[in-house]
């Protein structure tokens, strides 16, 4: 190789005209940027790997989250794509859904300050929320070969608080040197509030929930007046209306009272679980008969049972003179017992006022 003569390209650079050494300047520039730009855009590819979610959160079957106040939560996906929260209850599908997808959209903003990332990383190993994520596996998968299926820990996450600008969350993945900054692309908001270990939020509301199809019986009892009391009984494309006290079946009824009374059964929710109930309220009110009994049956011949009772609004005011109906008992709630759990539910009128139906309130004009 020849050596390069820099006093003949001088000489060279000094005989362009005014015009060829702008363009030649506008060259370099644009060299320079475009090299400048490469080397920032590889730094960052080699610095932060978007391998932070999950892709394939089909195959997601059990999700644990334990938090420091050790709530411990074990969400689990059955067979029928349905989910249960701690083995007892069903899951409120939209949480599940949305915490999946939270799986697949997280991605890594920004690693940590340098300065910062002591202290966080001592904070993520006392107040964080250990999030594990197991997916279904096999023994044995060799291409079209799947045998000995099996549940498998396939990620652990340690999920802290938001950031200060509230626009991400601060995440470790256990096996990663360090944490990092994690926020979902187009979302303005934090993602700790999807990781709660607490029971009550994962759990569905459902009471009722049938297709008018799978309705084979309905039966509604007031035990304070028995002559109120009736059953919907499953025939052909239409109901028997039967009085439970004289087994008299109506040859009339209301069908248009009759069919706001089964769609209250085609998705009843409660509002929450009763909590710290008063000791009054255990001695005057759930010794007592309830208000209404609902017993649905379905085709199989399963059976789901609610139990309504009043609710006091102040329960220190049974113990007072007053008697005003409407400062004693709650007029917009009520508590209730369902055979499908083991918790006392608070329940809202509004939803319950198409069932809680007497036999009279469907007769006909001329029957009553």
């Amino acid at each position: 190789m020849k050596n390069i003569d820099i006093k003949k390209i001088k000489e060279k650079l000094s005989n362009l005209s005014r015009k060829q050494k702008n363009i030649l300047s506008l060259i370099v520039l644009v060299l320079m940027v475009g090299i400048i730009t490469l080397v920032v855009v590889s730094k960052k590819d080699t610095t932060i790997k978007q391998d932070f979610h999950i892709d394939d959160i089909a195959s997601i079957s059990k999700i644990t989250i334990k938090d420091k106040d050790n709530h411990y939560l074990v969400l689990e996906k059955q067979s029928d794509s349905s989910w249960t929260v701690n083995k007892n209850y069903q899951a409120n599908m939209l949480m599940v859904n949305t915490v999946l997808e939270t799986f697949k959209d997280m991605r890594i903003r920004e690693p940590l300050p340098k300065a910062a990332r002591n202290n966080i990383v001592m904070d993520l190993a006392t107040n964080s929320r250990k999030v594990e994520v197991y997916k279904d596996d096999y023994l044995i998968n060799w291409k079209f070969i799947k045998l000995f299926k099996r549940v498998r820990l396939y990620r652990t996450y340690y999920v802290g608080w938001e950031t200060q600008d509230e626009m991400g969350t601060y995440m470790l993945r256990k096996g990663d040197k360090e944490p990092y900054i994690i926020y979902i692309p187009n979302f303005k908001g934090y993602l700790s509030t999807r990781f709660s270990a607490v029971e009550d939020l994962w759990r569905a509301h459902t009471v009722f929930k049938y297709k008018e199809d799978d309705i084979a019986k309905i039966k509604v009892e007031l035990p304070s007046d028995q002559k109120e009391s009736f059953e919907l009984i499953k025939n052909g494309k239409g109901y028997d209306f039967r009085l439970l006290q004289t087994g008299e079946i109506l040859k009339q009824f209301d069908t248009t009272k009759v069919v706001a009374f089964l769609s209250s059964f085609f998705e009843m929710n409660y509002e929450r679980v009763a909590k710290n109930i008063s000791k009054i309220e255990q001695d005057t009110i759930f010794t007592r008969p309830p208000s209404f009994v609902f017993t649905v049956t379905n085709k199989k011949g399963k059976t789901n049972v609610l139990r309504t009772f009043v609710k006091l609004n102040d329960p220190n005011s049974i113990a007072k003179s007053d008697t005003d109906f409407y400062q004693i008992f709650d007029i917009n709630r009520c508590y209730a017992l369902s055979s499908h759990c083991k918790d006392t539910l608070v329940m809202q009128f509004f939803v319950l006022d198409n069932a809680m139906r007497p036999a009279s309130y469907f007769y006909l004009r001329k029957q009553k």
